[in-house]
């Protein structure tokens, strides 16, 4: 073994050289090695995801929507195939094109060759490829069947296009029921790299989404469950394979109360004046009409015709859009009467054979009511003033109970609160007191604000549901339940409390809606064979410097064992009697399957 010593100082450099670079390649090899440790084993599960996210992309398929049915099977919103022209714009640059150019040029040669006017613009086609190429770029949706016919055909000379067949919403009554129904409409405007239920997508194909009604408040159980479809892609972003990964699952029907035949029997009693109808039965809550005019055709809100359709509702006179029935908000009038005279009884220990006389006008606390009947009625008893809507007698009474009374009645039966009913957008209605006024007036409440409330007028206002749904309360002696469009298997309904009315209390008001009926204001309300109970109504409002009126109509049959309660409103008539009695009848005789009764009543009777 050589030693140290035996080198010279020029050989000594040489080998010190020679292992400081042994050195630095040992420290460098493992620099490497532990360089790629940390690459391929430590950092392996991050570099494969990266990968995964630039070679993948995810599809979420939306199921098939489910269908809507009345309570005896009729369907009311259902689901149709339409076929949409496509464009594969990816299928163009693997051509060897400009994406961009070669899409315009063959959707402008399809245009011609069809006839039909383009309706994308080139900056949507721009963006289109730009943001989802490996997906179908919609050139024209619905087409007739000349143009798949055409496409079928000549599909050779066209490349990257197809016909892809899509489920389409369909309304097949068209208008009937369009407020309680709902429409669909797109989901969002973005809808590229979105996450739902834990799973990031890249693209998802059309999905609608309920937007009003029933569409959007049972949304969770029409759209059903989303499938996934995996495409993997080259570095142009162009698919070369797809798979469905996942099935997407049908969403599942759903059966409501209405009864569509009456409803109809009710749209077409209405005749398009401004106004509602709400039906019900009283023994379980279940919503049988629903109306609201004027309405609109559903099936003009699916997209593409959405947006012309919302602008030119929106302009349209008698706010279509508006469900009557449970948003708008109006003064009850003499529908009112009835819960005014139960507050009397239970509160007041009125006696229903008090008489007071009826002169025509209430004139106390210096104020002037006037009464239906120009000359007064004369000495009247509850019954008869609830048959005869007198306000004098209503006032007198009113003033003499409270308002704390009033209001404590009005609660009870859901005035002025949701009645919960299964919509969107309910509005709750308002019950004026003492403490209102004081809070928004700064002013004190007087005599003169009872007496409004107690004949329906004033700030007190209402919904056709909520009065529907409190003259069930009367016809059920005291037991309420909660509306309902869907009965969700719960046959029975919900009930929401027995109120503590006593039966001679009871038997008092519902004496005087049968007068009503019978030979009183509601005379309009009477079908052969059945007893009726019901109230008239007409309230007072101003429209423009105009006095208008609203009028008002509510009744439930039989009389003695309820399987009906019906409500109308109309936003301008001359009296409740005259315009909206008549569509009460119809609407009982159509339920009853019997035949309205001829009235004769003079004019003023009718007035109110």
């Amino acid at each position: 073994m050589m030693k140290i010593e035996n080198f010279s100082p020029q050989e000594l450099i040489h080998v010190w050289r020679f292992l400081l670079l042994a050195v630095l390649f040992v420290i460098g090899f493992s620099i490497l090695l532990w360089r790629l440790w940390n690459v391929q084993v430590l950092d392996s599960p991050r570099y494969g995801a990266a990968q995964s996210a630039q070679s993948f992309r995810y599809v979420e398929i939306p199921g098939l929507r489910g269908r809507i049915f009345d309570r005896n099977g009729e369907v009311l919103a259902d689901n149709r195939p339409a076929y949409s022209v496509v464009l594969y714009c990816e299928e163009l640059r693997s051509a060897g094109r400009y994406t961009t150019i070669a899409a315009d040029s063959v959707i402008d040669q399809l245009a011609q060759r069809l006839g039909l006017p383009r309706t994308i613009s080139q900056k949507q086609v721009a963006h289109h490829i730009r943001t989802s190429l490996p997906m179908p770029l919609v050139i024209w949706q619905d087409v007739d069947y000349r143009t798949i016919a055409y496409l079928s055909e000549w599909s050779e000379d066209l490349p990257g296009v197809a016909v892809l067949a899509r489920p389409r919403r369909i309304y097949p009554n068209g208008s009937l029921a369009a407020h309680a129904i709902g429409y669909v409409g797109a989901p969002g405007k973005d809808l590229s790299n979105y996450t739902t239920s834990g799973r990031k997508w890249n693209y998802r194909l059309p999905e609608l989404r309920g937007r009003a009604g029933l569409e959007a408040q049972y949304d969770h159980i029409l759209a059903g469950k989303s499938g996934e479809e995996n495409l993997r892609v080259d570095s142009r972003g162009d698919t070369r394979e797809r798979w469905v990964c996942e099935e997407a699952i049908p969403g599942k029907d759903l059966t409501t109360t209405l009864d569509i035949r009456l409803q109809r029997v009710a749209e077409n009693a209405l005749a398009g004046r401004p106004g509602a109808a709400v039906a019900l039965d009283p023994r379980n809550g279940d919503i049988l009409v629903l109306a609201s005019t004027p309405g609109y055709d559903l099936n003009a809100m699916i997209p593409p015709k959405a947006g012309a359709t919302l602008a030119r509702l929106n302009a349209a006179p008698g706010l279509p859009f508006i469900n009557r029935a449970i948003q708008a908000q109006y003064a009850p009038g003499s529908v009112f009467k009835p819960f005014v005279a139960i507050a009397a009884q239970e509160f007041a220990h009125y006696n229903p054979d008090t008489l007071l006389e009826c002169t025509g006008v209430y004139t106390d606390f210096n104020c002037r009511l006037r009464c239906a009947q120009r000359y007064g009625h004369g000495e009247l008893d509850l019954r008869q003033a609830i048959m005869r809507s007198c306000n004098p007698y209503f006032c007198t009474m009113g003033v003499a109970i409270g308002i704390q009374a009033i209001t404590t009645i009005a609660h009870q039966v859901g005035f002025g609160e949701l009645t919960g009913i299964d919509l969107p957008a309910e509005a709750d209605g308002f019950i004026p007191t003492p403490e209102w006024k004081q809070r928004r007036y700064k002013t004190k409440w007087n005599p003169v604000d009872t007496a409004q409330c107690a004949i329906g007028q004033g700030a007190i206002t209402a919904t056709p549901l909520q009065v529907a749904n409190a003259t069930a309360a009367i016809a059920m002696r005291g037991k309420r339940f909660r509306p309902r469009l869907v009965a969700d298997g719960a046959p029975q309904g919900e009930a929401t409390g027995t109120l503590p009315w006593h039966k001679p209390t009871l038997d008092s008001v519902i004496e005087g809606m049968r007068m009503t009926v019978r030979s009183g204001t509601g005379q309009t309300m009477q079908v052969d064979g059945i007893d009726v109970a019901g109230k008239t109504g007409t309230a007072e409002y101003m429209d423009r410097g105009v006095r208008r009126k609203h009028v008002w109509c509510t009744a439930f049959a039989p009389a003695a064992k309820p399987e009906i309660v019906v409500c109308v409103m109309l936003d301008n008539g001359s009296g409740g009697g005259k315009d909206a009695g008549p569509i009460i009848q119809k609407i009982l005789s159509a339920h009853f399957n019997a035949k309205a009764t001829a009235i004769t009543a003079d004019e003023e009777t009718l007035s109110d």
